[in-house]
């Protein structure tokens, strides 16, 4: 995987300017000519034609490790929405900011310091448009609206609106025009959205209309996500690195102010968390998701995650016995 700058078709032109002027040209018989000896010489010269990465990888295998990368990122995506609506029971969402943006920020050290505070070579407002989006605000975001939205009902919220928010955005702000296909898989995304919220809506739980606006601002917020980092050159590790690190402050503030359970917590559980929400989620999907971007486009990486819900599904019913109905998810 490469990202923007460096995808593998630049490699491979870098690659044809490293020999001696004549040495990749005397393949053929005008670099015979322009080379400074015999043609075997001149092809001796250069590295040889067999080593893999001097080739770009081919389009099926780079739309290979695009879809690997983005269904490893809906099932951890599935799993952290099963996670975080059974540890906001007991954990608040400023204390899983914490550790969900503080951990990655640690682990990733190598990659920030590397490039600076700011990465060099990048505007930082996009960087700030990514940490807002999927960074601190995200995490508070839903974890205040799964305090009174079941998981089930999370994917449809979340992950499912993603693809029609940058679709609204790519129409309406940047002008491109929706092409066929795209909007009959967004119409039947909105459908199939419509079906599992509505029934929920209309039982008449005051906690779903009370959780709902914060788990559609937090989707708004990831199409920020993706919007801005379609825009920049961050690998997905970078901008995992950056999310988190202008991230961490304004949560160890905002903790510092109004106080943390987490020194209460077991150890267990607070290994749970760390491996939940800090490793899996802050860095493994996220670097996931971003790669996904750069190898299927934002178009193609977020239609996938309409398949959260149905993970998030799953998850909850296995774990937190939450019963699906046969139209909606029963609550």
């Amino acid at each position: 995987m490469s990202d923007a700058k460096t995808g593998p078709a630049q490699d491979a032109a870098t690659n044809q300017g490293a020999g001696p002027a004549g040495a990749n040209q005397g393949a053929g018989p005008a670099g015979a000519k322009q080379g400074a000896g015999p043609p075997d010489a001149n092809q001796g010269a250069g590295p040889p034609d067999d080593i893999p990465h001097l080739h770009p990888a081919p389009p099926a295998a780079r739309r290979a490790t695009g879809y690997f990368m983005i269904l490893s990122a809906v099932l951890i995506w599935g799993g952290w929405i099963v996670a975080t609506r059974d540890q906001v029971g007991h954990v608040s969402p400023l204390d899983l900011s914490v550790i969900r943006y503080g951990g990655p920020a640690l682990l990733l050290a190598p990659v920030w310091l590397r490039r600076g505070i700011v990465p060099k070579g990048e505007d930082w407002r996009l960087i700030a448009i990514m940490a807002t989006g999927w960074g601190a605000p995200f995490v508070l975001l839903t974890g205040t609206g799964l305090q009174s939205v079941p998981a089930s009902l999370f994917g449809p919220m979340v992950p499912a609106t993603l693809p029609l928010f940058v679709a609204a955005w790519d129409r309406f702000a940047v002008g491109t025009p929706i092409r066929a296909e795209r909007g009959i898989g967004l119409c039947l995304i909105l459908c199939s959205i419509a079906l599992v919220v509505a029934p929920a809506l209309a039982a008449g739980d005051p906690g779903v209309p009370r959780g709902a606006p914060f788990l559609l601002s937090a989707a708004a917020g990831w199409a920020a996500f993706t919007i801005a980092f379609r825009n920049t050159g961050l690998t997905g590790l970078e901008a995992t690195a950056y999310t988190a690190l202008w991230s961490t402050p304004p949560v160890l503030a905002a903790s510092l102010v109004f106080g943390s359970d987490l020194p209460a917590l077991p150890w267990g559980e607070i290994g749970w968390i760390v491996l939940s929400q800090a490793i899996l989620s802050g860095v493994g999907a996220v670097a996931a998701f971003a790669a996904a971007v750069r190898l299927l486009g934002p178009e193609g990486a977020s239609s996938f995650t309409s398949l959260v819900p149905v993970v998030a599904a799953l998850g909850g019913w296995a774990v937190l016995g939450e019963d699906p109905g046969a139209l909606g998810w029963r609550l």
